[in-house]
């Protein structure tokens, strides 16, 4: 644990101990001397801390940690400040809690093991947050929540449909914000905290222009842009011109809210480098990896056509011989990346490119890209739930190291998707969808699709399975697998 927490303890239990006039007690508050708020502790003291303070009031410790969560939200919150975006509110707090941890806590603490939390906005007013720790203190985590909808004049309501404490594999809430009030939020202690609401159902305010404007740039580099090719939660693709080859590129730019963030563009930097070493046709090339104007770009080979998702969302068919092509490429490119010692961590249809008449396979998207087996120099959030839930390993969920066999899940609930029509694992959130991956039982393929060749539906069936050593060895080995499944197809 932290240090810096039992120094909040310590204010907590004082101003516990004026609130409710338990001055004789006052011995019992005085237990956090000893820890220094830049160290970091063991678990056990903490929550030995908390019971103390707990037994001070006569209060239960699971009725005590929502309160402290409650007073100690602001404080982490101004702690936080360098690192916070000013337009930010409530939800906005919570959806980017983990990268904060990240850069307050895992960097400079590398012996701390906070709390992992993965967030899913699903609308201005709600998302969905996963929390783990295998300390189980949901109900702090709950508390901290709800201090932070205070702490901006807001109304969090809070609904737990997974929790650790009934024996499920992570805690889940759905956040909603139901109301923003117009008068200075109190803290649960009455302390008053100064907000400024913005009406339920608003949009937050546009970013001020701290670095370079969002708005579509006329050069990035050396590079004339064209126009813009889509966007992500991390930055723009743009098209442009490369005057000095004569020809058409593309450009992702982290966006500046990102950028704010120095250890996001170490990331984004370290990550485009290290994809910029793979070269393989079944890779997207990268040409160049640098910064404007404060801003981490790269630039990459312009492509024609799609993503394999826009296809499948189109209509258009996918035959049997289709998807093996599909399949085998995608293994061929993984294998290229994994002797690299790069983990792509986020296979799924989105991130799969379809390029010119004949549809060759490119994968995109490094974004979440990882070295493995680099020790120091990982600086990835480690422990995170990161990637898109339907397509993520159950050793991602459970926070475990990730492989090349990681990518190979993902690479076989895409090949289930393409063969079945329908997902390997199904959920109607984040979270049921999370579980779902978790109790490892998918609905086997052949009964799914029963006209596919029992090798095609066995192999599938290995690549999702929920242990990695049940999964095949490496991808060059489904490379071969694959070809060999194609010969034997029937001609025609």
């Amino acid at each position: 644990m932290h240090g810096l927490i039992f120094f909040y303890m310590q204010k907590f239990a004082d101003l516990l101990a004026t609130a409710t006039h338990a001055g004789r007690r006052s011995s019992v508050f005085c237990g956090t001397a000893r820890y220094l708020p830049t160290g970091v502790y063991d678990d056990a003291d903490a929550v030995a801390v908390l019971q103390a303070i707990a037994d001070g009031i006569d209060e239960p410790l699971p009725g005590l940690l929502p309160r402290f969560g409650e007073f100690l939200a602001p404080h982490l919150i101004k702690v936080a400040g360098p690192l916070v975006d000013p337009t930010w509110r409530s939800l906005d707090i919570i959806e980017h809690t983990e990268p904060l941890i990240h850069a307050m806590v895992r960097k400079s603490q590398p012996g701390a093991e906070p709390p992992v939390l993965e967030a899913l906005r699903v609308g201005v007013d709600e998302l969905h947050l996963v929390y783990s720790s295998r300390r189980r203190l949901c109900r702090l985590a709950a508390g901290v929540i709800r201090g932070v909808g205070r702490h901006f004049g807001e109304t969090l309501e809070l609904d737990e449909t997974s929790c650790m404490l009934r024996g499920d594999p992570f805690c889940a809430f759905t956040v909603r914000r139901t109301a923003a009030d117009t008068r200075p939020a109190l803290g649960h202690l009455g302390e008053t905290v100064v907000a400024t609401p913005v009406p339920v159902g608003s949009p937050p305010p546009a970013p001020p222009d701290l670095l370079v404007a969002d708005a579509m740039p006329d050069r990035i580099g050396d590079y004339e842009i064209l126009g813009l090719a889509g966007s992500g939660a991390m930055g723009r693709v743009y098209m442009a011109h490369d005057a000095r080859l004569d020809r058409r590129v593309a450009i992702k730019v982290m966006n500046s809210g990102s950028a704010r963030d120095p250890l996001a563009r170490q990331r984004f930097l370290r990550e485009s480098r290290a994809a910029a070493a793979v070269e393989h046709p079944h890779v997207m090339t990268i040409y160049q990896v640098g910064e404007d104007r404060g801003l981490p770009f790269i630039v990459m080979r312009y492509l024609e056509g799609c993503t394999l998702a826009e296809y499948c969302r189109a209509g258009n068919p996918c035959p049997l011989r289709e998807v093996l092509r599909i399949g085998r490429e995608v293994a061929a490119g993984l294998a290229a990346a994994h002797r690299r010692s790069l983990v792509h961590r986020d296979i799924k249809p989105a991130n799969i490119f379809l390029d010119g008449d004949d549809r060759s396979v490119r994968i995109i998207d490094f974004g979440l890209a990882r070295e493995f087996g680099r020790g120091s120099a990982q600086v990835t959030v480690d422990g995170a739930v990161i990637g898109t839930p339907a397509y993520m390993p159950p050793e991602r969920i459970a926070g475990q190291d990730v492989d090349g066999s990681s990518d190979l899940f993902g690479l076989g609930v895409v090949l289930y998707e393409l063969l079945a029509g329908r997902l390997p694992f199904e959920g109607t959130t984040m979270v049921s969808m999370l579980a779902s991956i978790s109790r490892g039982r998918p609905l086997p393929l052949r009964e799914v699709a029963p006209d596919l060749p029992i090798p095609v539906a066995d192999l599938v069936m290995r690549l999702i399975a929920h242990d990695k050593s049940d999964r095949p060895s490496a991808a060059e080995t489904i490379v071969d697998t694959i070809a060999t499944l194609e010969r034997d197809l029937p001609a025609g």
